[in-house]
């Protein structure tokens, strides 16, 4: 099977918008206020979010499988991948892989030299997962339900 990835632009909204619709309803449920939020959203509102940030979509044999996102932060030196997601049945398959790797290009394609995220705590796969790419949790004093902060460092060396 084949993987491939590629950033969306403005005109490929109608695919971001069914992919992100497809990682909300499967983390938050089909009757979430979440996803009917983001459904509520026109056409210009997707367009803007593909013009601001970077998102990507990868296909497995031609099928959408998962997505990621990258935006810039306020800090000179850093990005934030956010809204990643895995189809359950690309997990496993290095469909996450692939899109962190996209996302890093474009961070260092923008001049970042670090990458931040938020995941769920209880959540053990994302968690190995982004240790194993590289990721380290950020200490903190957050209580038990507040999201993990964790960092790479995409300087070389």
């Amino acid at each position: 099977m084949t993987t491939t990835v590629h950033r969306l632009c403005p005109d490929d909204w109608a695919l971001a918008r069914e992919v992100r619709l497809a990682s909300v309803r499967e983390s938050f449920g089909p009757d979430s206020d979440f996803l009917h939020e983001q459904a509520g959203l026109d056409e210009a509102a997707w367009r803007g979010v593909l013009t601001r940030h970077a998102r990507f979509v990868a296909h497995r044999d031609g099928r959408p499988a998962g997505t990621a996102c990258w935006r810039p932060s306020a800090a000179d030196d850093e990005g934030y991948l956010y809204g990643m997601w895995v189809a359950a049945e690309a997990r496993g398959t290095g469909v996450a892989g692939a899109l962190v790797d996209a996302v890093v290009t474009v961070s260092l394609e923008q001049g970042r030299s670090r990458l931040t995220l938020k995941v769920e705590p209880g959540n053990a796969r994302a968690l190995a997962f982004y240790a194993k790419t590289g990721f380290r949790t950020v200490p903190g004093d957050d209580g038990p339900a507040a999201l993990m902060l964790m960092t790479r460092d995409l300087r070389p060396g």
